[in-house]
């Protein structure tokens, strides 16, 4: 009577545990693959279960995984909140750096407007000869780099002369990069500072096939002295501008 009772407890047990290990055997896409067969109801889910030596809770389970999984993919999308953060900055003294410089050179802020900005959107005081020292201190690392750049690459170049209030500014580009290899303020702008500038930057590997430059007569001048050989293109900008001023003259008369 006792090995009998024994016996029949033990059973069930047995089967459990083995229905157990079954379930927790299966990999992620089994347990998927079950889920949508629950869900499409292609076959009793006591059969499906037996066939899998799983229980009918454990399948329940999946498909019902399987059904959340589907009101999330097929939900409308949530409307956008302005409110919400997208992502946090961590503020350094060489962030706020970067942001002055940033306003200065990309987005071509004056000196006072970073003072505003900073003000406005950052609620942070920023004083007119801290943002004077910043850039001083972005001039020299920017000397400094410049003194080793390497033009040897520049194949077409092009020259004209800025003016900074009355002080002149003379400008060098590569026209294929559109990168600022020259750009110093001097006193004169004589054929003598255009040469002495070129050949400098010959000493950097400046070689170019061709230039293009206005009609100045010191820009030109210059260049003759310091690169005889190259030749010298005219630009077409100051062709176009009075014919520009002249047809819509004309046209508005029209």
């Amino acid at each position: 009577m006792t090995t009998l009772l024994t016996n029949t407890l033990s059973e069930p047990a047995s089967s459990t545990v083995s229905i157990g290990c079954a379930a927790r055997a299966l990999a992620g896409e089994q347990r998927r693959q079950l889920a949508v067969q629950v869900l499409a109801r292609t076959e009793p889910v006591t059969e499906l279960a037996e066939r899998h030596q799983v229980s009918r809770k454990f399948l329940y389970q999946q498909a019902d995984k399987g059904a959340q999984a589907l009101e999330q993919a097929f939900e409308p999308a949530a409307a956008v909140d302005d409110e919400e953060v997208l992502f946090y900055l961590p503020v350094t003294k060489a962030w706020l750096r970067q942001v002055v410089l940033g306003l200065l050179l990309l987005c071509h802020s004056s000196f006072r407007g970073v003072i505003a900005f900073f003000h406005d959107l950052l609620d942070h005081p920023i004083a007119l000869g801290t943002v004077h020292n910043i850039v001083q201190e972005a001039v020299v690392e920017a000397r400094r780099i410049n003194a080793h750049q390497d033009l040897s690459r520049v194949r077409a170049s092009s020259h004209d002369e800025l003016f900074q209030g009355r002080q002149p500014v003379l400008v060098g580009i590569d026209l294929d990069s559109t990168y600022c290899y020259l750009l110093v303020p001097e006193a004169h702008r004589d054929a003598e500072t255009w040469a002495v500038h070129l050949l400098d930057l010959a000493d950097h590997g400046l070689h170019p096939e061709y230039t293009v430059a206005d009609g100045g007569q010191g820009l030109r001048a210059g260049q003759a002295l310091a690169w005889p050989e190259v030749p010298g293109d005219r630009d077409v900008f100051h062709g176009l501008q009075p014919l520009t001023r002249l047809v819509v003259s004309l046209e508005t008369r029209a």
